[in-house]
């Protein structure tokens, strides 16, 4: 189970994309699955950092985690 903390961009997108060895890559296929949804995208940003900080707060992990589980069990996009 992951801890709700704050993390860094790139280090939350490798625990949710385990197989891409790129942490740019696996940032970019996160932001790809954030902007997906524009509602999701605002809210994620109405509860914290801004696009160009490196790190998600633990308020911005836990409605990441709510909406697609734990790192690395979501594979719907």
């Amino acid at each position: 189970m992951i801890e709700i903390k704050p993390y860094g961009k790139s280090d939350f997108a490798q625990m949710m994309f385990p197989d891409i060895e790129d942490p740019r890559y696996a940032q970019d296929k996160l932001l790809r699955w954030i902007k997906k949804d524009p509602k999701f995208h605002k809210e994620l940003l109405s509860l914290g950092n801004g696009k160009n900080d490196n790190e998600y707060t633990a308020r911005q992990i836990r409605l990441m985690v709510d909406k697609w589980g734990e790192p690395g069990e979501y594979d719907g996009y």
